[in-house]
């Protein structure tokens, strides 16, 4: 089946690799886990940070660093050989970093998390265990530095033709989310490669991850929460801005303008006209960004089992 991505081609972001020689895919077996760690932050104790790591399991850890040079890069190579860090030669978003180290990766399982998160224990039983159930991604029962369970199950819905989502505890295992929570899960690499990733063109991380979770449900794919599986912030985390902005066209024309007939997707022509006046601006870039939608839904049109108002039906929520 041919698929077509609307996401920019992030493979040709220039970065380098410091560290860990990279082996080739195709003369070793896959190793269990891998480790993607994204910065934020003044990060002034990354030596420490990476014994922790160090301390869970020998995992390869790829460690995605930004515009901003770190100065200790070459001592940390040296001092933790399981660690390669990806040195980003311009600026991109949450989900671009994500693409880049799973495409790096080499683990069939793949934990992506940031440098103020500390996970808990990784068993080999509860990684082949969460492998076995085939899912694109595992979010974990996320805990404040205060071991205070974070309301971090996303939960969507519907009220007055209006979308939102709720934040919710984990109240039993297994429970769906609409995406993971500030990126942080255990994606299995396969699935989430040939879903297309995170889109590159919608910079606003809320409505990247909207995006990449109404994806996920849309077509067939599971993500679900382990409690068995936990994740500790050790600092204070920010809300994130989920105001509509630019991003929001996109993530709409993508999501919830597309209707699903029963065998496939389509984006109907009708869409056009309510989407041209909420957007406002330009209307050749409205007809241009409609085109490359309607484009992209026509070629992954068999890859649809559901519409965005059927993903909803996943959860029991009370308004």
């Amino acid at each position: 089946m041919s698929t077509t991505h609307l996401i920019s081609d992030d493979s040709r972001l220039p970065y380098t690799i410091v560290g860990k020689k990279r082996e080739d895919r195709k003369l070793t077996i896959p190793p269990l886990l891998s480790l993607v760690v994204l910065n934020r932050g003044g990060r002034p104790y990354r030596n420490d940070y990476f014994r922790e790591l160090e301390r869970i399991g020998n995992f390869e850890i790829i460690s995605v660093e930004g515009q901003e040079r770190s100065f200790d890069v070459e001592a940390l190579s040296a001092r933790y050989p399981q660690v390669c860090f990806l040195l980003l030669h311009q600026r991109v978003s949450a989900g671009e970093a994500v693409n880049l180290g799973m495409k790096e990766a080499q683990g069939r399982l793949v934990l992506v998390l940031w440098n103020d998160m500390l996970p808990g224990p990784l068993s080999e039983g509860l990684l082949s265990r969460i492998l076995s159930q085939e899912r694109l991604c595992t979010v974990p029962h996320l805990q404040s530095p205060k071991l205070e369970t974070v309301p971090s199950i996303a939960a969507p819905a519907f009220y007055r033709n209006r979308l939102k989502t709720l934040p919710m505890v984990p109240s039993a295992d297994a429970v769906p989310s609409l995406f993971p929570f500030d990126y942080c899960g255990l994606y299995e690499r396969e699935r989430f490669l040939l879903l297309g990733g995170y889109d590159a063109l919608i910079s606003n991380p809320h409505w990247q991850k909207m995006d990449f979770g109404f994806r996920t449900h849309m077509w067939g794919e599971k993500l679900l929460c382990s409690t068995s599986f936990r994740v500790r912030y050790l600092g204070d985390h920010e809300a994130e801005d989920t105001t509509p902005d630019a991003s929001y066209g996109r993530f709409y024309l993508k999501n919830l303008a597309v209707r699903f007939d029963g065998d496939a997707g389509v984006l109907p022509a009708g869409r056009f006209l309510p989407y041209a006046g909420k957007q406002g601006g330009s209307i050749f870039s409205r007809i241009r960004e409609f085109r490359d939608a309607s484009h992209w839904v026509r070629e992954n049109r068999f890859r649809f089992c559901r519409d965005a108002r059927s993903v909803t039906d996943l959860w029991e929520t009370a308004e």
